[in-house]
């Protein structure tokens, strides 16, 4: 491969004392020099090519910490019923979307819509059995909610999955029920939802590799060289490897397994040697869950929900207060597991009660077995305190933060769901940061679109994007250590920090190359900087040709 010089713009290196650089050269997918323009040109091969930025910026890769590219090729992959807010904003747009489906559809053809939000789809009500069976009565129908944590079914899609009143709740899932016993249209929670969608899902037909690459090429464009695969199941590693051994996969796939009391269980279910930089599919660690969504009223608060149109339209009773969906004993029973096999976890928490749980199971775990490196991850982390993040820290524990929380739900966090005293300082960052914790970004697969750039913008300037209000404005951070969380940081996470996540040389040459230089435009500007190629080990993967 023949060397490429990028220069003519700044080269943003998130590392060392030197933030900024002129130019940066790569060959055979590595870095090999960084520095002034005009020492780099000079120790350039022949034959190398040059690259103007045109005033524009190289930063690494970004790094998605928590993405799902499984469930962004099952649930958006064209012909996807997309309905979330991000493209249809109203509650009109959506009843309008699932009408045309149904008409266009044959008898019998399973519909499945994906992406409801009844907090920023105002007016939206919560779909029901019979609600669904009015719209569709000769087609199974499932609407999935934009938090992937509830789905909704008619009769049909109901008794296609062979789902009936007295089949059983799975473990940390439920099919809701009403005061007859006979079931609403409701599925909570992951095991319930998958269970009710997936047989109408894949009656549609269509292999799982092109879809998944359909997903990747979306992460690509949004500049991001390294995701990982939160609820990875080992029945499809078939197809993610031969898909990522192809020559023109885009991303670097690492991913997270779901986590059993049969695995934890198995004295032989222990991480192999890690995989290569240059393999772009490898696992890294263990994936646990111990609550839902605070948008489904289902995480655990010290502090209850408010009674207001919002919990009203959620379903909720005034002064409601969520709930775990595992109990602390079951979420023990898997830490201490999968630590004394050596893996890393990372568990799906929300709420400060929630939080106390996953920390009380960390702590006891590592006293159990003690590691020295252990980088144990705590995801989304929604209402975490200062003092939580303090006790993180000194456990060697880590966060990822969903941090466009802030942007696309503060309004409603803030009026709707917890008021400001809760609610402002959701996502508390600073915090975070000060308590000593490495902390990364993350957009959670399909929940909001993959959007690295956003989520720098939020962290610095905590505005939400309906009112355009600053929400608790001392957890705002500096934009280098935004830019740190979707970089070196999120690359520390997954346990690649030597190879990626900063510009230096003898690293890979995962770069992206913006048409802004984020540490040099206006706060509330980063978010529209353009990315204009994405480059994984030197191969460019998106944007208009440049080398």
């Amino acid at each position: 491969m023949a060397e490429v010089v990028f220069t003519g713009g700044n080269v943003v290196t998130v590392a060392g004392e030197r933030p900024e650089e002129e130019a940066l050269a790569m060959r055979d997918g590595q870095i090999v020099a960084v520095g002034d323009r005009e020492e780099v040109l000079a120790g350039r091969t022949p034959g190398a090519i040059v690259v103007d930025l045109a005033g524009g910026a190289l930063l690494p890769g970004f790094v998605e910490a928590h993405g799902h590219p499984l469930q962004v090729a099952e649930t958006l992959a064209p012909p996807a019923l997309d309905v979330r807010p991000f493209g249809t904003p109203t509650a009109e747009g959506v009843e309008r979307h699932m009408r045309e489906a149904v008409r266009g559809a044959k008898s019998g053809e399973p519909l499945v819509f994906f992406g409801i939000d009844i907090l920023l789809q105002q007016g939206l009500r919560l779909p029901s059995i019979t609600s669904l069976d009015e719209l569709a009565p000769d087609n199974p129908v499932v609407v999935i909610a934009n938090s992937g944590h509830a789905a909704y079914g008619n009769s049909l899609a109901f008794r296609a999955a062979g789902i009936t009143r007295n089949t059983r709740n799975p473990i940390g899932a439920e099919y809701v029920r009403g005061p007859n016993g006979e079931l609403t249209g409701e599925a909570r929670e992951a095991a319930a939802v998958l269970a009710l969608a997936m047989p109408s899902m894949n009656s549609k037909g269509g292999d799982l590799p092109p879809k998944l690459l359909w997903a990747c090429e979306q992460y690509a464009e949004a500049g991001i060289t390294t995701v990982t695969e939160m609820a990875y199941d080992p029945r499809t590693q078939d197809a993610l490897t031969g898909l990522a051994a192809q020559p023109d996969f885009p991303v670097r796939l690492r991913v997270y397994q779901m986590g059993t009391p049969e695995l934890a269980a198995d004295v032989d279910h222990k991480p192999g040697q890690p995989a290569p930089i240059e393999t772009l599919f490898g696992q890294t660690g263990m994936k646990l869950w111990a609550c839902g969504s605070p948008w489904q009223g289902n995480v655990a608060t010290s502090f209850p929900y408010l009674d207001t149109p919002a919990t009203h339209a959620m379903g909720l009773e005034p002064h409601h207060r969520g709930g775990l969906n595992y109990t602390p004993e079951q979420i023990l029973e898997l830490a201490t597991g999968f630590n004394r096999q050596g893996w890393q976890l990372a568990c799906h928490v929300h709420g400060d009660l929630g939080v106390d749980v996953v920390l009380d199971a960390y702590e006891a775990a590592l006293r159990d077995t003690p590691r020295q490196d252990h980088r144990l991850r705590l995801e989304h982390c929604g209402a975490m305190t200062p003092e939580q993040f303090d006790r993180a820290a000194r456990l060697g524990v880590t966060v990822s933060l969903f941090i466009q929380h802030v942007y696309y739900w503060g309004d409603v966090l803030v009026d709707g769901l917890f008021g400001p005293e809760h609610g402002a300082p959701w996502m508390a960052t600073r915090s975070a940061l000060d308590n000593g914790l490495r902390v990364s970004f993350h957009n959670d697969g399909f929940v909001t679109p993959a959007d690295p750039l956003g989520n720098i913008a939020t962290a610095v300037t905590r505005r939400a994007r309906g009112s355009g209000r600053v929400l608790a404005p001392e957890q705002r951070i500096a934009v280098d250590e935004a830019i740190r969380a979707q970089t070196l940081d999120a690359a520390w996470q997954v346990q690649l920090e030597r190879e990626i996540g900063s510009l230096e040389i003898g690293k890979r040459a995962d770069l992206v190359v913006l048409s802004a230089n984020p540490r040099r435009v206006d706060p509330d500007e980063i978010g529209d900087i353009e990315v204009r190629a994405t480059f994984l080990g030197g191969w460019q993967t998106s944007g208009k040709s440049l080398a």
